[in-house]
């Protein structure tokens, strides 16, 4: 038997495959599996074929072929194929580079390895599993190898659609010439992460890629109807609720919110007040880059049925205004105060109006058990879920909340989710 092969030999091999300086039978995206044990590797899928070496546990490993119980691979000697149960399929997830002028990709975990290429900062890439030593081993289009796991960063998605008539194209890198790697039709759903140089990185479901940023629109209802709660899910679907939070942003309050927020993977809505999205723009691109929705409460919090139509607009849009100056997007819902509206309200909105299911009261007793008590007294599917990010007490009693409904199988969306 020949040793195992190193590490650094296989990746700088898989480098050199993908840069076309070696022929690879697979086209598109590199396909990346994983050793899960000490394997020999065979001139011909059987084994009482000639054996061309070894493979040890832990390699990953780009697969060019696969059928009928056997995998083919390259080594650095020849082509040779593995029994495909000592293979582990991959999935990859996305994360964003990070590191300030970019990050180097070495052919294995190690900064005494061989530099394999640079990945730049801002730029999407694939990851699919680590190694000791804080290393990540990952894709950028044709690009494989290891980078350091502090250079990267994962990233929250927002939901957008395609909005391209003719449909957009999914390419595997950011750039014109960047393989086409098929075609999402308009309106399409998808998962949005960042955009970089004209090209936004999205998923939808088992796709991922760039697509042109201009290709991309915001998920908006645009209609002036009034709504209390979200539509019910189809029988075996996972129940929905709406976490809603008004008056805010709050320099104190809110950011501990985002951070149980964040904790647990929940999304949710916040209607903010002008005058506080004004003194506190920071909070409001942060509430917004962490994937929450964020709507329009008036500028002043004032009753809107007693003002004017001239009042209720400079109300309305003085808060949409500064909310765009915030984080370049205009809000997607509007919560009326006190959940005061009337026809005169309602004939100026474009977005639908928001009032809630369930009243926390939180603003009234100042408990966080109170809150959770509400909740479990009238939670169902399609609840939207009313509290405030103005009150300490909110924060602290916000985890209970997330808990308790996690465990009756609770899933946490924003506003304009629940209501499709």
């Amino acid at each position: 038997m020949t040793k195992f092969l190193p590490y650094a030999i296989v990746l700088t091999l898989m480098m050199c495959l993908f840069a076309g300086q070696l022929s690879a039978s697979a086209e598109g995206p590199v396909v990346i599996q994983k050793v899960m044990k000490d394997t020999v590797i065979y001139e011909k899928p059987s084994k009482t074929s000639n054996e061309m070496g070894e493979l040890a546990k832990g390699h990953f490993v780009t697969v060019t072929q696969a059928s009928k119980g056997w995998t083919h691979i390259q080594t650095p000697e020849q082509a040779g194929f593995v029994p495909s149960d000592v293979l582990v399929k991959l999935k990859s997830v996305g994360y964003l580079v990070i590191q300030k002028g970019g990050a180097t990709l070495f052919t294995a975990p190690s900064q005494n390895a061989q530099q394999a290429g640079s990945l730049y900062e801002g730029r999407m890439i694939y990851v699919y599993g680590t190694a000791p030593g804080g290393w990540s081993f990952v894709q950028y289009g044709q690009d494989i190898g290891y980078v350091a796991t502090n250079a990267l960063k994962k990233p929250v998605p927002t939901k957008k659609r395609i909005n391209a008539v003719a449909g957009a194209e999914l390419r595997l890198t950011a750039s014109p010439h960047g393989e086409v790697l098929g075609t999402l039709a308009n309106n399409t759903a998808v998962q949005y992460y960042i955009t970089l140089a004209g090209w936004a990185y999205v998923e939808a479901g088992d796709q991922k890629g760039y697509v042109k940023a201009s290709e991309l629109a915001n998920i908006q209802l645009t209609d002036n109807k009034v709504y209390n709660k979200g539509v019910p899910v189809v029988k075996g679907a996972k129940k929905r609720v709406a976490l809603t939070f008004d008056d805010g942003p709050n320099a104190k309050v809110t950011p501990q919110i985002l951070a149980t927020l964040n904790k647990y993977d929940a999304k949710a809505t916040f209607f903010m007040v002008g005058k506080n999205v004004s003194r506190n723009a920071a909070i409001v691109k942060q509430v917004y880059e962490a994937g929450h929705e964020i709507g329009n409460h008036t500028l002043n919090h004032k009753k809107l049925t007693a003002l004017s139509i001239a009042e209720v607009k400079q109300e309305v849009n003085g808060t949409s205004n500064a909310i765009y100056t915030a984080i370049g997007q205009y809000p997607t819902v509007f919560r009326p105060p006190y959940g005061a509206t009337n026809d005169q309200v309602r004939s100026f909105m474009t977005i639908p109006s928001i009032l809630w299911s369930i009243d926390t009261l939180d603003w009234k007793h100042h408990n966080a058990d109170k809150i959770l008590a509400y909740v479990k007294a009238s939670v169902k599917d399609g609840s939207i879920i009313l509290m405030h990010d103005i009150h300490q007490t909110t924060a602290n009693g916000l985890e209970n909340v997330i808990l308790y409904l996690q465990k009756q199988g609770y899933e946490f969306v924003t506003v304009s989710e629940i209501l499709q």
